[in-house]
C-alpha cells in the first residue's frame, strides 16, 4: 500500500508539471485522441516550464522580428530530441549520387505513364497538393523517433494517388518494423528502397503502435514503388525552382528540417527562424506560396500541432520560409507502381500471383536481382 501511494504521488507530480507519464506504447501518442486542442485555452492552465518557455521564445521572436507564432502545442510536452532524431548518412553525397545513377536508368526502363493528376505547374505563384487529393490526414508518430518512416510514406501515398487515382492509407509500422532503415530510439533515414524491394502493407492490416516492434513478415504488402532518387546531384540544400519542379514531377517530396524549441511550438504564420545546426527532422512537402516566400510542410506529430494553413479544418501543417533552417536538405522523390499485385506465399518459393482485375493468377518463382525481384510464371490460369 506504501508503494502504490509512492507512486501516486509520483504520477500527480508529473501531471502537473507537464511531463507526459508513459503508461503503455499504445498511449504514447502526441495529440490525444477526442481532445478539441484549444491552444489559448491549453495555455491558461499550463504548467509553469511551459508558461516560461513560451514567454521566451515570444521574446526570441520579437527581438527577431520573425513572422510566427508559438503556442502550447501537444508537441511541447515531450522532449525534442524524442520526436526529431533523424540520423544522415555519413556517406549521403556517394549514396544520392548512385541512387540517382541507378533512377535514370530504371526510369528509361519503365513504361511512360500520364499522370492522373496534371495540374501542378511549378512556374505557379502558389500550389498546394491537399486540394488535389494528393495528401492523407495527418498522422501521429507518437514518442517515438520515427519521423523518417512518416517522411518515407507521405510522398508515396501522394505519388500513388497521383499515379493511380486511388488514395491509400499506408503503414509506417510496416517500414518501422521491417526496413531496418531505423528505429524508435535512434531514429532513421528514408526506406524508398523499402517500397521498391518488398511493397508495404495497408495502415489497416498493419495498424500503428507508437513504438518498435516485430517484423509481422506473412502481411500482405500490395502497394510497391517503382523507383526513387534525390532532388539534385550533390547534398546541398535544393534550389526553390528544382524543389517546385520535383514536386510537380513527382508529387509530395521527402524533405528534412532543423526542428528546434520555436518549430516544437509552432502554431501560425510563417516560420523563419534560421538555425544552421545540423537537420533532425523528416517531414513532406506539399506545396509552396510565393507571396509567403513559403514552403507548405506536413508533420506527423498529430492535429495537436501547427496550423491549418488556409485550406481544411486540420491543423499539423506549417508554412516554412524558403531559407528557414536548412529545409528541403536531401529531397527526394518516389514513383509509385502502378497498380498493386497481391502475392500470397506458397511453400519452396513460389507464390500466386493475381492483377488488379483477379482475370488471371500464375505460380511463379521468386528470384531478387539487386534491389530489383523477378518473377518466374511456371503455371497460370485464367
Amino acid at each position: 500500500m506504501k508503494r502504490y501511494r509512492t507512486l501516486l504521488t509520483i504520477a500527480l507530480v508529473l501531471f502537473f508539471v507537464g511531463i507526459p507519464l508513459v503508461l503503455s506504447a499504445a498511449e504514447q501518442r502526441i495529440t490525444p485522441l477526442g481532445v478539441a486542442f484549444d491552444f489559448q485555452a491549453r495555455e491558461m492552465k499550463a504548467p509553469p516550464h511551459i508558461s516560461s518557455k513560451l514567454m521566451q521564445l515570444r521574446n526570441q521572436i520579437a527581438a527577431q522580428k520573425l513572422s510566427f507564432e508559438v503556442g502550447y502545442t501537444a508537441a511541447m510536452d515531450f522532449d525534442l530530441e524524442k520526436l526529431a532524431s533523424l540520423k544522415v548518412p555519413t556517406n549521403l553525397a556517394q549514396q544520392i549520387s548512385a541512387q540517382n545513377a541507378f533512377a535514370v536508368r530504371r526510369l528509361k526502363e519503365l513504361p511512360t505513364m500520364a499522370p492522373i493528376i496534371t495540374s501542378c505547374s511549378s512556374t505557379a505563384s502558389s500550389f498546394d497538393w491537399r486540394k488535389l487529393g494528393a495528401v492523407t490526414p495527418v498522422k501521429d508518430q507518437g514518442y517515438c523517433g520515427s519521423c523518417w518512416a512518416f517522411g518515407t510514406i507521405g510522398p508515396f501515398e501522394g505519388s500513388w494517388r497521383i499515379i493511380n487515382n486511388e488514395t491509400i492509407i499506408a503503414s509506417e509500422q510496416d517500414v518501422l518494423d521491417c526496413s531496418k532503415k531505423g528505429n524508435c530510439a535512434y531514429g532513421g533515414w528514408s526506406a524508398f528502397q523499402y517500397l521498391v524491394d518488398k511493397g508495404v502493407a495497408a495502415e489497416a492490416n498493419y495498424p500503428y503502435h507508437h513504438t518498435d516492434g516485430t517484423c509481422k513478415t506473412s502481411v500482405a504488402r500490395p502497394y510497391k514503388a517503382d523507383t526513387w532518387g534525390y532532388v539534385g546531384n550533390d547534398h546541398n540544400i535544393p534550389s526553390v525552382a528544382a524543389l517546385k519542379q520535383a514536386l510537380c514531377a513527382y508529387g509530395p517530396l521527402w524533405v528534412t528540417v532543423r526542428a528546434t524549441p520555436a518549430f516544437q511550438a509552432y502554431k501560425s504564420g510563417v516560420f523563419d527562424e534560421h538555425d544552421s545546426r545540423q537537420i533532425n527532422h523528416a517531414i513532406t512537402l506539399i506545396g509552396w506560396d510565393d507571396s509567403k516566400k513559403a514552403w507548405l510542410i506536413k508533420n506527423s506529430w498529430g492535429t495537436g500541432w501547427g496550423d491549418v494553413c488556409g485550406y481544411g479544418a486540420e491543423r499539423g501543417y506549417m508554412w516554412i520560409s524558403y531559407t528557414s533552417n536548412s529545409i528541403g536538405y536531401g529531397a527526394a522523390w518516389v514513383r509509385a507502381a502502378h497498380g498493386k499485385i497481391a502475392l500470397k506465399s506458397m511453400a519452396n518459393g513460389k507464390f500466386v500471383c493475381a492483377d488488379n482485375g483477379g482475370a488471371q493468377s500464375l505460380i511463379a518463382n521468386r528470384t531478387a536481382v539487386g534491389p530489383w525481384e523477378t518473377f518466374e510464371m511456371v503455371n497460370a490460369s485464367h
